[in-house]
């Protein structure tokens, strides 16, 4: 079962003004039938006063129970309701025309009224939670073929390690302890030449 709107602020508006419209009816309504039933036990017009006092306060009557019921459904989305508000403002709408042509121009702030009421309750939303309307069921077409997500491809890239670059290092042998300089020193003379002859000894 297709859940049922939830109710327009508009509406709980105009449900409250019309049950205040109904139980205002009443009270004017029992007020005339009131005098209507006084009067009429006046003698010669008695009767003729109570009995025009009855109908008026029967058709006051009838018009603010009919206005108290429309409030009522209009409180709880009630097809009749909307129908009774739709004919009841119409015929609103023509006493109120009627009232400002032949010169009372202050119904025409009730002719506004009635005006926009209609104007309301022909809208798509305010019909649909009396039931009048059709729930728009078009829904935007979607995608229901599943969607492949692709993961963001990791490329490895291999990183070679700089390859060690051959290091020539010089390591000088431990070199042969040097020899002293060799002072020739003269130890004697040849025998044939006349020339000293040398000795070697290490300087220190």
């Amino acid at each position: 079962m297709m859940q049922k709107p939830s109710r327009p602020i508009g509406i709980t508006l105009l449900a409250i003004v019309q049950i205040l419209i109904g139980v205002l009816g009443l009270l004017v309504s029992l007020a005339i039938i009131g005098l209507a039933a006084i009067f009429s036990t006046l003698p010669t017009v008695g009767t003729l006063i109570g009995t025009v006092g009855i109908v008026i306060g029967g058709v006051f009557l009838f018009f603010s129970l009919v206005w108290l019921a429309t409030g009522v459904g209009f409180l709880h989305g009630k097809g009749w309701a909307w129908t009774l508000g739709m004919i009841f403002t119409v015929l609103s709408i023509l006493g109120a025309a009627y009232v400002a042509f032949t010169g009372l121009y202050q119904a025409g702030y009730a002719l506004v009224f009635w005006i926009i009421m209609i104007i309301y309750l022909t809208r798509s939303h305010v019909k649909v939670f009396f039931g009048k309307g059709m729930v728009p069921t078009s829904m935007p077409a979607m995608n229901t073929q599943p969607t492949l997500r692709y993961a963001p491809t990791l490329q490895s890239q291999t990183q070679y390690a700089p390859a060690a670059q051959p290091t020539l290092q010089y390591n000088p042998s431990p070199s042969a302890p040097l020899q002293a300089p060799v002072v020739a020193t003269a130890t004697g003379k040849c025998r044939s030449c006349g020339v000293p002859r040398s000795r070697q000894h290490v300087l220190h």
